[in-house]
Parts: C-alpha cells; sequence; structure tokens
C-alpha cells in the first residue's frame, strides 16, 4: 500500500511527527508499504525544504519561511497538491486542526482519495485552544475544523480513550475509529544501558549529584501542572533533603515554575536543566531514579496519551504520575509504576518518597514497565490495528465510488 501521512508541524521540536505518526511510519514500511511523510515546518524553518530517507520512510518539509496569514493559506494548499500528486492509497492527517486539519480538508472536497484522521490531542472547547492564548477568531476556528474533519472523515484513528468517546460524542460511527495509543520508539530497545559513569557524567549536565533525582523532561506550555512536582518536592524536605527534581525542557511555561520554585525555596532543590535534544533526552531520562509526570483532572488530560510516559516505561524506568485518562491503560498501580489521585501534591510527595528512597522498587517497577509496553504497545504490535483504519477507508471510499 502507498499511503502519505500529513504532520501538523516540523519534525522537532514537538513530537506529534517524531514520536507517533515517524515510529508508525517505520512499522508499516517493515509490513512492506510504502511511507512518505510530509510537513510544513512553520515551527521550525530551519528545516525549510529539508527531505531525507530515515528507517525506509521519506520526510519530506515543503518551503516554508514564515507564519504569516499568507502562508496559513497557501501552506495547506500546498500540502494537499504534494499528496494528491504522490497518488497514494491512502492519506493519513496528524491532528484536525491548522495546516494539517486544513489539508485534509481540501483533499476532502477536491479529491476521492480516503482520508484517515488522526487525533492525539483534544484541541477544541475544553481543549487546548482554550488553554493557548489564541485570538477568539481562532478558538472558534478550531473547534470548528476539529469536528468537521473528524466527522467528514473515511476513519478516525485516536490515541487515547477519552478522545475515541469524544468521536464517537460527534456522531462518527465506533466503526470508523480505531484505538491507536502511542508506542516506543524503537530505537529504544537496543539503547545501551547506561554505565555509572555515564550515569554520573549526564547528572552533572543536568545540574544535580548522585541523590535522589526525579525528571520530568518535555515541551513546558502555559498551564502546565508541574507545579504539583514542585510542591511536592517542597514536602519531601525533611524526609529526603538529598532528593533533587529536574524539569527540563522549554515552553511558555517555563519561567512561572523557576518563579515557584524560587518563592518556595526549593531553587536549590529544582534544577531547570533547559531544553535537551532529543538525541540526548533518553539518557537524561535514563539517568534519574524516576519519572514524574502529574495532572489535574481535566479534559486535556484525559485526552492526552504522553510520549512522556511511554518513553520513560520503554527504557525501563519508575513513573509517578496521576490515575486518569490514559495511565489507566499504561500502568497497573504498583507493578509497572506509581498512580496517584489527580491533583493530590500529598498523595504526590508520598508516591516519590516510596519510589525515591527505594532504589530497588524503582528498578523492579521500571522493569515490569518496560516489560509492558514493548509487548502491548510496540508499533509492530499495532501495526495491524493501523491496517485496520486503512481498510476501513479504504471500504468506505469504494462505497461512494
Amino acid at each position: 500500500m502507498k499511503i502519505v501521512m500529513i504532520g501538523p508541524f516540523a519534525f522537532r521540536p514537538k513530537g506529534t511527527v517524531s514520536a507517533r505518526a515517524f515510529p508508525m511510519a517505520q512499522a508499516l514500511v517493515r509490513r512492506g508499504h510504502e511511507v512518505t511523510v510530509l510537513m510544513p515546518p512553520y515551527d521550525h524553518t530551519e528545516d525549510s525544504g529539508l527531505c531525507w530517507e530515515q528507517a525506509g520512510v521519506r520526510l519530506h518539509n515543503l518551503v516554508v519561511r514564515r507564519n504569516g496569514l499568507g502562508d496559513q493559506l497557501r501552506v495547506p494548499v500546498m500540502l494537499a497538491r504534494r499528496a494528491a500528486r504522490l497518488k497514494p492509497d491512502v492519506v493519513h492527517v496528524f491532528k484536525p486542526i491548522g495546516y494539517s486539519g486544513l489539508a485534509g480538508q481540501i483533499l476532502r472536497a477536491s479529491s476521492r482519495l480516503p482520508v484517515v484522521v488522526d487525533t492525539d490531542d483534544w484541541e477544541g472547547r475544553g481543549g487546548w485552544a482554550d488553554a493557548n492564548a489564541y485570538p477568539a477568531a481562532w478558538k472558534h476556528f478550531f473547534a470548528w475544523q476539529e469536528q468537521q474533519l473528524v466527522r467528514r472523515a473515511s476513519a478516525v484513528s485516536v490515541a487515547s480513550r477519552t478522545l475515541q468517546t469524544q468521536a464517537w460524542g460527534l456522531g462518527v460511527d465506533p466503526a470508523r475509529v480505531v484505538y491507536l495509543p502511542n508506542g516506543p520508539d524503537p530505537s529504544l530497545r537496543v539503547r545501551p544501558v547506561l554505565t555509572d559513569a555515564q550515569r554520573a557524567e549526564i547528572r552533572r549536565g543536568l545540574g544535580v549529584g548522585d541523590g535522589p533525582l526525579a525528571i520530568y523532561l518535555g515541551h513546558i506550555p502555559r498551564g502546565s501542572d508541574l507545579d504539583l512536582a514542585i510542591d511536592a518536592l517542597v514536602l519531601l524536605r525533611s524526609r529526603l533533603p538529598d532528593a533533587r527534581l529536574a524539569i527540563a525542557g522549554s515552553g511558555d511555561g517555563l519561567p512561572g515554575l523557576q518563579k515557584q520554585a524560587q518563592a518556595a525555596g526549593a531553587a536549590d532543590r529544582v534544577v531547570f536543566p533547559g531544553w535537551v535534544d532529543h538525541t540526548r533526552a533518553p539518557d537524561c531520562v535514563a539517568a534519574a531514579d524516576v519519572a514524574v509526570n502529574p495532572y489535574r483532572d481535566t479534559l486535556i488530560n484525559r485526552a492526552k496519551c504522553a510520549g512522556k510516559v511511554v518513553m520513560a516505561m520503554a527504557l525501563g524506568k519508575a513513573v509517578v504520575t496521576s490515575r486518569m485518562g490514559e495511565n489507566l491503560e499504561y500502568i497497573q498501580d504498583g507493578q509497572t509504576g506509581l498512580l496517584t489521585e489527580p491533583g493530590n501534591v500529598v498523595e504526590l510527595s508520598n508516591a516519590l518518597a516510596l519510589a525515591l528512597s527505594d532504589r530497588d522498587l524503582a528498578r523492579e517497577l521500571g522493569q515490569h514497565a518496560r516489560e509492558r509496553i514493548w509487548k502491548r504497545y510496540d508499533w509492530d504490535v499495532q501495526a495491524p490495528d493501523v491496517e485496520r483504519a486503512y481498510g476501513i477507508a479504504l471500504q468506505g471510499w469504494r462505497t461512494l465510488c
């Protein structure tokens, strides 16, 4: 089968293309399919026009120099035209909003190509459109885009059970909705275990020593719930005075977290190493004792399928996170990680204390997490479900013809 995937933005720094579409594409290539990924790199213009092949997948960046109004109208048309010229059997659009969403809508209106839309976050009302500081017109437009393309797509792939029910709630036939949770990057399976010397060097680079270390690594948006992790660490001061929290990443939410740590008198216990390149990210997680990813109970958090949790589990790292959303699918509490009540700082602090004070327990949790994530969520295991989504789309297209 010849497949074109349309990404919503560049390969990096955000993760939808690199952590979801690309490993999915690799698994499909291993099953004999031909896959091309088209990207509009408005958020990383250094990649403008860059094309390469990796693991048998063709990756093409359109020429995008800026993100003005003209580009927001022109680039989706370019994406749709490029996809159609490749004459694929099916087009898989990642995110129903923005550039990729518009390209999907254009293809649905101007071609007979079967279009599968993938949703890995809730973007519209009650979702990221409300959380981000978009103009009111954009908020309404994104909500409209999400609903229209999800309803009109030949099939819908969803990254979480909440997104599955959201699609059903929009009136999509359940038979056209395929559950595809995030899986681990295949390169993590064979990544060498860190030596003690490597671990010590990485920790020095993060600004911490050999004491108990919890880490969050990734994008830090406005409204991030990482303030809960800082508060939890403050509560650990008397029980684990040597414990440290590393919040490695960048984003609009970072300055507020830095101010919070300073105001709480925890500036020496919470370190902010800045953005970590994707090639170094797994080693930084592996050098910590625990990966922490707390949430409050919101629609955004129930809908997301955190790649950070998946990466930590794939690396054999104990995860402390919240008892909600897709975490309930990935993590068996007390066996493959520790789950706490959403928004409950005391529970989060107690779980961190348990995992950070007992490295043998942390290693056991991590080992079981690694076994579970590769057995159940490896993209090679999920590839037949991706093919099933394409089969549904093709069947609907043939019916229309």
